[in-house]
């Protein structure tokens, strides 16, 4: 059986989401018996130009660089997966308020850069995307498992659930009402298997919105805990309103 082609694009980010696929370890190689890495900057100095069966998107569209990338990708794949939260809603850089290009400005002048500043934006918002995988960093399990189904015709599951069904499924104590911890697992978007109320932690959010997520709700319930402008705060730190 002939092996699909795989690439994987970088665009503006921490590089984590990137550097989270070489963390799959031993998986990797249960990944390589399915397909060729035909372009990964990070693993590899390979580079090529051919068709890919699968093209991962990482980062934000924060220059022209990345857009002339994302563009490509999007050609050069028969079905292109936007990989993490700057890919899927724009990450921390694309909720700024305000311009980058005015701050930039400010802080460098008319200094110019070796690319193009352009506002940060999601990938989802330049190129038709066939699935979206997001978190900051996604979970390893969800694109392992996603790109296991592409390899087998298999149509990968889309999540539409929020953190708070996980919780329930694995019986934790919710943070938010038992304990007081500011959280947002109501009205995120579920798929990490609730890894930060697990701990005790509550969740900042960090897979972007449920469908028609109740809002209003869930502010009423935090304003008892924490005040109005630390809410909208918290709602706007990965996601752009």
């Amino acid at each position: 059986m002939d092996k699909l082609k795989l690439g994987v694009f970088e665009l503006t980010s921490c590089g984590g989401c990137a550097l989270n696929i070489l963390f799959l370890y031993e998986r990797l190689f249960d990944i390589l018996e399915f397909y060729d890495i035909a372009e990964f900057h990070m693993a590899t100095s390979q580079r090529g130009r051919e068709k890919l069966d699968v093209a991962l998107v990482t980062g934000s569209v924060s220059t022209q660089r990345d857009l002339e990338v994302v563009k490509d990708a999007r050609n050069r794949a028969e079905y292109l997966i936007a990989l993490g939260t700057c890919a899927t809603h724009g990450g921390v850089q694309g909720s700024i308020e305000g311009s980058v290009k005015e701050g930039l400005r400010k802080i460098y002048g008319d200094m110019k850069g070796p690319s193009k500043v352009l506002e940060p934006r999601a990938v989802v918002e330049h190129v038709p995307v066939d699935f979206a995988i997001p978190g900051c960093p996604y979970d390893k399990d969800e694109v392992f498992q996603v790109l296991m189904d592409i390899a087998r015709g298999v149509e990968p599951v889309t999540k539409d659930y929020p953190v708070c069904l996980e919780c329930k499924l694995n019986e934790y104590e919710c943070v938010l009402l038992k304990r007081g911890v500011p959280c947002l697992g109501p009205v995120t978007l579920g798929g990490c298997n609730a890894k930060c109320p697990s701990i005790g932690l509550g969740c900042i959010g960090c897979r972007g919105l449920v469908p028609d997520p109740n809002i209003p709700g869930l502010v009423e319930v935090l304003k008892n805990i924490i005040p109005e402008e630390d809410i909208v705060r918290k709602l706007k730190t990965f996601v752009r309103w």
